[in-house]
């Protein structure tokens, strides 16, 4: 126990030095670049603001015994944001001294060879001009990450999407599918906004409503407050999803294995009062007068680490290969290791799991961007690979950061359409 509490006081001392070096470090830009002592004193005043509110909600939720999971993202995910765009703030600022300190160390030892006051001028000079520089760069991303907080996270988008295909059933020829990925209900915040989506949801009168996993980061819970306004998505031929990730409770320290088998029944029940259809690797048939489409619906199938429930096989019995295939499954990786190469064909995947990392650059027609591309080969929107396509949606929701930076929340609109 003493060993524990030594290692603990040893870790936090580190952490403190290592903040305290570069708050000392970036501050000499800001007195390099700002003569006047109220710019100083405003600097001051915004790090012991965001500093000691994340120090105070932490010492809160540590006396009152409350589980992390449970108040994260209302209670600890904006303040927790800040500091860390702080800390990046400082970061950057520190990176730009650093190299230019390399520079004077190295002319201080030319200087001492060969003295020069001319030298130590235009080393002054320069100090100051780096700074500026570094401040400037550094400060570009702080306003759009308070965009993507506040604003960013409830930029609902509608895309649409016009997929062809020559094997479609003549009756399905014009038919709309609403597909919507990863509401995460837990870091919801504003219900306004989240009915204006659902409204918007609706709008699309489309023939059927798919969400492909993630109702919840942890705990069916979150649903609670949700729950009567996802049960007001309506679709003709009705609403279905499939589990992601989230979805199983894996992220959280139960009490015991009955706790999270609990947790995970009630979750299959919320989706059914919304009233979802839950696909747990099996199909249906969509019908319109005497033609049909499969659905197919397989648990969450992961790369690496993550969960590895869905069985296509199980899902494709009684299934004919001719057959009109849509599948819902979570993560895109499955579409990339196992439905693209297998030995069913299936027309049209639909996926989500990436949020396009909730930040990113998109201009369409320009540019598709997001640091996530380098983890998922398909990260959003729309691919085409062997006669099969696939759509990763950006998600409704957030995880971790607590809003979206050029990534909007979106809900496709996906209409097949014959050749």
């Amino acid at each position: 126990m003493k060993a524990n509490l030594k290692n603990i006081a040893l870790r936090w001392t580190f952490l403190v030095i290592v903040f305290l070096l570069i708050e000392i470090y970036a501050f000499q830009a800001f007195k390099s670049v700002f003569k006047k002592n109220w710019i100083l004193k405003f600097y001051f005043i915004i790090n012991v603001l965001i500093i000691f509110n994340l120090l105070y909600r932490f010492i809160k939720i540590y006396n009152n015994s409350l589980n992390f999971s449970d108040v994260f993202y209302n209670y600890l995910s904006i303040p927790f944001a800040f500091f860390i765009t702080l800390l990046g703030f400082k970061l950057i600022v520190i990176s730009f001294l650093f190299i230019e300190d390399i520079t004077r160390i190295t002319h201080f030892i030319f200087n001492f060879i060969f003295p020069s006051n001319e030298s130590n001028k235009f080393l002054t000079q320069r100090r100051s001009f780096i700074s500026k520089i570094a401040l400037i760069i550094a400060a570009l991303p702080i306003p759009f990450v308070i965009h993507g907080i506040y604003r960013g996270r409830h930029n609902y988008r509608v895309l649409n999407y016009e997929l062809e295909f020559n094997d479609l059933p003549e009756e399905f020829d014009g038919y709309k599918i609403t597909h919507i990925s990863d509401i995460h209900s837990g870091s919801l915040q504003k219900i306004n906004k989240v009915e204006y989506a659902v409204d918007l949801i609706n709008k699309q009168n489309s023939d059927l409503v798919l969400f492909t996993g993630d109702f919840v980061n942890n705990k069916a819970t979150e649903l609670n407050k949700w729950k009567k306004i996802f049960s007001k998505i309506v679709a003709k031929d009705g609403k279905f999803s499939v589990l992601g990730n989230h979805d199983y409770g894996d992220y959280v320290n139960w009490k015991s294995d009955q706790e999270k088998k609990e947790n995970f029944k009630t979750l299959l029940n919320s989706q059914k009062e919304m009233g979802f259809k839950l696909l747990l690797n099996e199909s249906v048939n969509i019908k319109s007068l005497n033609q049909s489409i499969s659905l197919v619906g397989v648990e969450n199938w992961g790369k690496g680490g993550f969960r590895k429930n869905g069985d296509i096989d199980k899902a494709c019995v009684g299934l004919r290969n001719e057959d009109f295939k849509v599948v819902m499954s979570h993560d895109p990786s499955h579409w990339d290791q196992i439905l693209l190469n297998h030995q069913t064909h299936f027309h049209l995947t639909l996926s989500g799991h990436t949020h396009g990392m909730q930040f990113g650059i998109e201009i369409p027609g320009w540019i598709k961007w997001s640091p996530v591309k380098w983890v998922y080969k398909h990260w959003a929107g729309i691919y085409y690979e062997k006669n099969q396509y696939i759509n990763v949606n950006r998600g409704f929701g957030v995880l971790g950061f607590p809003g979206r930076v050029g990534v909007w929340p979106e809900i496709s609109v996906i209409t097949l359409k014959k050749t």
